[in-house]
């Protein structure tokens, strides 16, 4: 079996979207031929969010090694009096900060932490990775992104030791919707970076295919077969048994965070006009922020008549999350509608696939989130600002919803009036399959989809790793497996 070093920031006990990619191709690589080594930081490291539950899914025996990382958000910390803040990360530095202390010190971190604010890592991670080239050895490297520095990391490990390297970007580095403000002379030392690494790696690996344009444009020396595009996923075995339910509410789901920018206004005046209009709406629907939110989309909310809908349980464990969505009757994707979001395919929209709950996105018509939602037949995508659309769409599901659970309701009491012991809440219990089923569930056919579960299947983690293993043995060339 062919070992394999994993340079990953984002790993138990961080949380978030970001850990889950390296996690679940750690998990099932063995599986195809090749052992894992997981280079990353230490437990106590500065994680936007931390998520103790994933330490249980770390598989058993895992290799990992923890070497030191400074970090900027400690400094950030102690110069702006914020000793006491659990989390924090770039993007949770609102723009709209105007004390002259914090703008200073975010202009020194887009001038001065080059790629980003886990640049110091570089040395303390080097060191370790060149030591366990030599024992226990690895047949290949394989970095994660962002942070970009895990790249400069295998970089420089590829240089050392000559082993094929892969760069695997989950967001688009200089053109990621969250890239700083930095000055000219720092933004063209990022663009080189980037480039470097995009041309020494022996194989980049993107997320969609607007990523994979993006980074090809401008670039004609640029190997077209050394770009490859291995979506995000989702896991079965994280939906397995997890119950449908609604507790007699219309609940609107987003999981993860939502920052300035992407807060979408058209969506909040087509609930207040719904509020007005509907019967029993205020009472029965809720929207769920389940993750960081910017203040601006809590001050929003916060004033009736949303107020009363709104629900704030903060970032959740992952398994909790799960759980969420299949709770919900649609579950929400905020994208944004500059020129960036054509290509933005985070990992959430795969979980709710898996999850069999109607989805609707607010984002570009021509972006690779429609073209999945067209593809699969899970959810429907209107652009940020179409009100009326965004109402018509919320109106007509609202009204599906009602008619199901009032059947359901007067289903429950003639069989409790026929044998008393019997009972039932509509779907609140019945279990979910592990992943997509053959059987569409019951309330993406509610919702008039047709959704195609040979589709969505393709997106499982493991087929995913499959294809990231495969790629592996393209650059680790014919050698004998040890």
């Amino acid at each position: 079996m062919r070992r394999l070093l994993m340079v990953l920031y984002y790993f138990p006990p961080s949380g978030g979207p970001g850990v889950q990619r390296g996690l679940k191709f750690a998990r099932y690589l063995p599986e195809f031929g090749w052992r894992p080594h997981v280079l990353t930081v230490p437990a106590t490291s500065d994680f936007p969010v931390r998520d103790e539950t994933l330490l249980a899914e770390v598989p058993d025996g895992l290799a990992v090694t923890r070497a030191r990382c400074p970090e900027f958000y400690g400094l950030y910390r102690a110069l702006t009096g914020q000793r006491g803040v659990a989390s924090l990360d770039i993007e949770s530095m609102s723009r709209a900060e105007r004390r002259p202390a914090r703008r200073a010190l975010r202009w020194l971190r887009a001038a001065a932490f080059i790629p980003d604010g886990r640049v110091a890592w570089i040395p303390f991670a080097v060191r370790a990775g060149t030591r366990l080239s030599e024992t226990p050895g690895y047949d290949a490297i394989f970095s994660s992104g962002p942070p970009f520095t895990c790249h400069l990391i295998g970089r420089v490990l590829r240089r050392r030791t000559g082993k094929p390297w892969v760069a695997d970007y989950r967001d688009p580095w200089t053109q990621a919707p969250f890239y700083p403000r930095r000055p000219g002379f720092a933004r063209r030392i990022d663009e080189r970076l980037e480039e470097a690494c995009l041309r020494e790696a022996d194989a980049s690996v993107v997320v969609g295919g607007e990523m994979a344009r993006s980074f090809r444009e401008g670039r004609p020396g640029l190997d077209a077969g050394a770009l490859e595009v291995i979506p995000n996923g989702y896991d079965e075995a994280d939906f397995a048994g997890v119950p449908f339910g609604d507790a007699g509410l219309f609940r609107m789901t987003h999981t993860g965070s939502l920052f300035l920018g992407r807060i979408p206004h058209a969506l909040f005046s087509a609930l207040e006009r719904l509020t007005r209009e509907e019967p029993e709406w205020a009472g029965r629907a809720r929207l769920c922020f389940a993750g960081r939110v910017d203040r601006e989309l809590r001050a929003r909310l916060a004033a009736p008549p949303l107020a009363a809908q709104a629900e704030w349980p903060g970032y959740l464990p992952h398994a909790e999350s799960v759980a969420l969505l299949r709770r919900s009757q649609l579950l929400l994707l905020l994208i944004g509608s500059d020129a960036q979001s054509r290509g933005m395919l985070t990992g959430k929209i795969y979980e709710y696939l898996a999850a069999g709950v109607p989805i609707l996105a607010l984002g570009p018509r021509d972006g690779d989130a429609a073209r999945l939602l067209e593809r699969t037949g899970a959810g429907w995508i209107h652009e940020p600002e179409d009100e009326q659309g965004i109402r018509d769409r919320l109106r007509t599901l609202w009204r599906a919803w009602r008619a199901s659970r009032e059947g359901a309701e007067a289903g429950a009491a003639a069989m409790a009036s026929r044998a008393p012991e019997a009972g039932g809440d509509g779907d609140a219990s019945r279990a979910g399959p592990a992943g997509p089923d053959a059987a569409m569930p019951e309330r993406l056919e509610r919702a008039g989809l047709s959704a195609r579960a040979g589709e969505i299947a393709r997106y499982s983690r493991r087929a995913l790793t499959g294809e990231l293993a495969r790629l592996l043995d393209r650059c680790a060339g014919g050698r004998d497996r040890g």
